[in-house]
C-alpha cells in the first residue's frame, strides 16, 4: 500500500485482495453503520488518494515498472499488459498536472483536470455481495476491465479527498531536486516537503547560505 507520499510501504499490514482494492468503496468486513462507517469511508478515500499520489510519482518505462507499482495488488499485477502501461502513463501525466496546478494556485484548472478524468474513468457504484454480511459498494460497473476499474477508483478517491480535505492538502515537494507529490496531513496545513530527508536537505542548504551571507 502506498504511503501519503505515494511510496510503497513494505511494512504495511494492509494487503487487500484485488477485488477490494480495485472496486470496493469499503472492505466487505468493514462496519457500515454509525461512526464506524463514516470512518471507513474517510480511510478509504485516503487510501485511494494515496494511490493517486503513487501513480503521479511512478516511473512507468515498461511493464516491470507497472508491476512494481501494483505490488500490493497481486490479482491485477498478474494480468496487466503493455497496453495498460500506456493507459497508466496517460493518467499519471494528468494526475501530475493536477498536483502541479495546485502548487501554482490554479484551482479551477485542478477541478477541470479532475472532472476530465472522472468523465473518462467513470464510477458506477453498485451494492454487491452474497449476503448482508458481505454487502459492499463496488465502484466499477460490472464487466469493467480490472485495470480500468483500478484507475476509476484512483481518480474518484483523489477527487473525494480534495472535496473532503481541501485543495491545500495536495502538495509538491519544495526541494528543487525532488518534486515528489504528497498528501498533507499536518494540522497546520503547511507541509512543504515530501519527507524529512528533503526537509533536512533544504534546511541545511538555507543554513549554509545564511552563513555565507554573514561572512561576506
Amino acid at each position: 500500500m502506498p504511503d501519503d507520499n505515494g511510496r510503497l510501504n513494505p511494512d504495511s499490514t494492509l494487503r487487500p485482495s484485488a477485488a477490494v482494492a480495485i472496486g470496493h468503496a469499503n472492505p466487505p468486513n468493514a462496519r457500515r453503520t454509525g461512526v464506524g462507517a463514516r470512518s471507513s469511508r474517510l480511510a478509504d478515500s485516503r487510501r485511494l488518494a494515496a494511490r493517486a499520489a503513487a501513480l503521479a510519482n511512478a516511473q512507468l518505462d515498461n511493464l516491470t515498472d507497472l508491476q512494481a507499482l501494483l505490488s500490493d495488488q497481486p490479482g491485477l499485477r498478474a494480468t496487466v499488459t503493455t497496453a495498460d502501461v500506456h493507459r497508466q502513463r496517460l493518467v499519471r501525466q494528468h494526475l501530475r498536472k493536477v498536483f502541479d496546478d495546485v502548487a501554482a494556485g490554479q484551482e479551477q484548472q485542478v477541478v477541470q483536470r479532475l472532472n476530465t478524468l472522472l468523465a473518462r474513468y467513470r464510477v458506477r457504484p453498485t451494492i454487491t455481495g452474497t449476503s448482508p454480511a458481505d454487502w459492499h459498494i463496488s465502484l466499477a460497473a460490472p464487466g469493467t476491465p480490472s485495470s480500468v476499474a483500478y484507475l476509476a477508483a484512483t481518480v474518484w478517491g483523489l477527487a473525494v479527498w480534495l472535496c473532503q480535505r481541501g485543495i491545500d492538502r495536495l502538495g509538491v515537494c519544495a526541494e528543487p531536486h525532488c518534486h515528489t507529490v504528497f498528501l498533507d496531513h499536518d494540522s497546520n496545513r503547511r507541509r512543504r516537503f515530501c519527507s524529512e530527508r528533503c526537509a533536512t536537505r533544504a534546511h541545511v542548504r538555507a543554513h549554509r547560505a545564511r552563513q555565507r551571507a554573514t561572512r561576506s
